[in-house]
């Protein structure tokens, strides 16, 4: 396996850290798996097997366990393995690397050249991520610029640190102010520096802080104006006689739409995968789509009518609400029909609502375009450009759950012969034990957001094959409806074993404030078979990003094995401090005993084979010199040289 089987479409890129690993020569093969591709990133040349893991889990790594439902910002922990001299190595994965082994920009160098809308994008991020790694002991990571990269509108971390382990918000305003403060764009800069001024206030208020910062966001996608698009579709698949999948809007549902659907067009989309039994799958994914499409449409017409913003947390306690309403009704369906256990229906839910907010600018009242994404289950949202492919949902299963408690690494979870098993559905249970997942984003750029069933998204079918179809829906070659008959097609060639559903929402940006700071020339894009379909109605009103497709690499030049720091810096985008967040103590918690003993025993016998050539070489020396200073004559003694001129002074202090 070279990490291109089919089951595996995606390169497995993991960030080394330990002794010595950024200095290992590229093309060296660790462990007799991992294969260095550029300082500190390797490629898993064997990612269907699972990686080693330590056992139990070490202190160290307990973080990272738990920024699991964190995905879209910050690493996991891989596995483990071990050099030659048996030095332990820790590897992590979700790494800022991208499709071609390459680490993707760091922040301070993205800044001076990124959007005002970008860059407040990448401080809301920044100071939401703070409340959550402090609960983890790990704020620490946001210091260090070196650790914070970019993907577009995303910001992403190499490492978690946890030294100091309770750094202040006035230690992260010292970093924001030293680092972004001088190139901030003016329409923001006078907003940091007060930020930063507020962040050095005894008893700082966080929330408020987070406040300023979402207004200013908003303020900086005022100027955005969008075209919105949105299609759906489900599919009973060949190996299934009945359809448990749902969707808004689907195709029956287009052809017979009323007056009062409108308003949702083309804001809302909703795809739900039916679990239980008999039938009861079925009913249950269509109860939730009908009462979430009435319920959200009151939501809808209240944002309209509002002569100011609702706040974030409002509009999540409103969609979450509408969740409440819609699980009870199957809930109580299920005890009405004295369901128990597995026999009780429920359903996944992914649900995506673009909510326009009036906010007073200095041109007068301006609409912003706000995206909800909510997720219950294993129905997954991507958003996609010509670009990137970027996962926004984690989905809820025995594996994660595991993870996220601390309990086990990924690989050891994922061998439960539960692991894929939901770990929670719309439904099957009082609202009470029911965690929604609801994020807030704005969108970036032009791209299209996909949500699916696990019917489409099993096998990492997405990630393989999102490059052959975003550019056919940019490019608008071909109508939106045929593209969802696209991927439903590729769902039931390539998968085949499930029932599939798929929503696609186009976004088209008609201003340019909101271009990606890093984007390059479109790549190639191969035409699928069987597009066919009608243009979905088209909704004009004034967000969101694992890459996908496996292109290959760069080759590597073997000149790089000898790069000074400035030239990896050039090349890599590294930074020249030390990015490893690790103690010595730390990593020799998760190096077996034998590994250690015998990287021991190494050592002393390096420092014995040492001593006995030094002294080789001494006592040849010494005889060589003995009979040189028998044979020569003596030399008279040499006059000392004198300095034409005075020694200079040393400065004085």
């Amino acid at each position: 396996m070279n990490g291109e089987d089919s089951k595996y479409p995606f390169r497995q890129y993991v960030w080394a850290l330990g002794q010595g690993t950024n200095t290992i020569p590229i093309g060296t093969l660790v462990d007799d798996r991992y294969e260095v591709v550029a300082p500190s990133i390797w490629l898993d040349t064997q990612p269907e097997r699972s990686p080693k893991v330590p056992d139990p889990v070490p202190s160290f790594a307990m973080p990272y366990l738990k920024a699991y439902p964190y995905q879209l910002n910050l690493p996991g922990v891989y596995g483990i393995c071990h050099q030659a001299s048996g030095e332990a190595v820790l590897l992590l994965s979700n790494v800022p690397v991208s499709r071609y082994g390459q680490l993707m920009p760091g922040i301070a160098k993205a800044w001076p050249t990124a959007s005002a809308f970008h860059q407040v994008y990448w401080l809301y991020q920044m100071i939401d991520l703070w409340q959550p790694l402090c609960e983890f002991g790990a704020a620490a990571s946001l210091l260090k610029k070196s650790n914070i990269r970019v993907e577009s509108w995303r910001v992403r971390l190499i490492g978690l640190s946890t030294n100091p382990s309770d750094p202040s918000l006035k230690s992260l305003a010292d970093v924001w102010e030293q680092t972004y403060l001088p190139e901030a764009k003016p329409a923001i800069a006078s907003m940091l520096k007060a930020l930063c001024q507020d962040m050095r206030a005894t008893g700082a208020n966080y929330e408020a802080i987070k406040a300023q910062v979402n207004a200013q966001l908003l303020q900086a996608a005022a100027s955005e104006t969008l075209e919105l698009q949105v299609a759906g579709g489900t599919s009973s698949g060949p190996a299934k006689a009945r359809n448990e999948d749902a969707c808004y809007p689907s195709q029956a549902e287009m052809q017979r739409i009323g007056t009062a659907d409108l308003p949702l067009l083309p804001r809302l989309a909703i795809v739900c995968d039916g679990v239980g039994g008999h039938e009861g799958g079925e009913i249950a994914s269509q109860m939730v789509v009908r009462s979430l499409q009435l319920q959200l449409r009151g939501l809808l017409a209240e944002a309209m009518e509002q002569k100011q913003a609702l706040s974030a947390s409002v509009v999540i306690d409103q969609i979450e609400a509408a969740i409440r309403v819609a699980n009870n009704l199957v809930a109580q369906q299920n005890d009405q029909q004295n369901r128990a256990d597995r026999q009780r229906m429920g359903t996944t839910l992914v649900m995506a609502l673009v909510l326009p907010q009036t906010i007073e600018t200095p041109n007068g009242p301006t609409e912003v375009n706000e995206l909800y994404l909510t997720h219950v289950g294993d129905s997954r949202a991507y958003w996609i450009t010509t670009e990137h492919c970027q996962l926004l949902t984690v989905d809820d299963d025995i594996a994660g759950k595991e993870v996220s408690g601390g309990h086990s690494f990924y690989a050891t979870a994922k061998q439960r012969p539960n692991a894929a098993a939901l770990s929670q559905a719309v439904g099957t249970r009082t609202y009470d034990a029911l965690q929604p997942h609801t994020q807030r984003f704005l969108f970036p750029s032009s791209g299209v957001l996909l949500l699916c069933s696990d019917g489409l998204s099993d096998n990492y079918q997405v990630e393989a094959s999102w490059a052959n179809y975003i550019g056919l829906i940019v490019k608008k070659i071909v109508p939106l409806s045929s593209a969802v008959d696209s991927w439903i097609e590729l769902a039931n060639q390539k998968n085949g074993h499930d029932n599939v559903a798929v929503v696609l929402m186009s976004v088209n940006m008609l201003s340019a404030a909101g271009a990606d700071p890093d984007a390059q020339a479109p790549e190639a894009v191969v035409a699928s078979s069987g597009l066919k379909g009608a243009q979905v109605p088209v909704g004009a009103s004034g967000g969101p990003s694992l890459s996908g497709a496996v292109p290959q690499p760069p080759a590597a030049s073997s000149a790089a094995d000898g790069m000074t720091p400035d030239s990896r810096a050039l090349l890599y985008g590294e930074d020249d401090d030390d990015d490893t967040p690790l103690t010595p103590e730390e990593m020799a918690a998760v190096q077996p005993e034998d590994s250690r003993t015998r990287s021991k025993g190494q050592k002393l016998i390096t420092v014995l084979l040492a001593l006995i050539v030094l002294g080789t070489i001494g006592g040849v020396g010494w005889l060589l010199w003995q009979n040189f200073a028998s044979t020569e004559p003596t030399a008279p003694p040499v006059e000392p040289v004198l300095p034409e001129s005075e020694p200079i002074e040393p400065p004085e202090n």
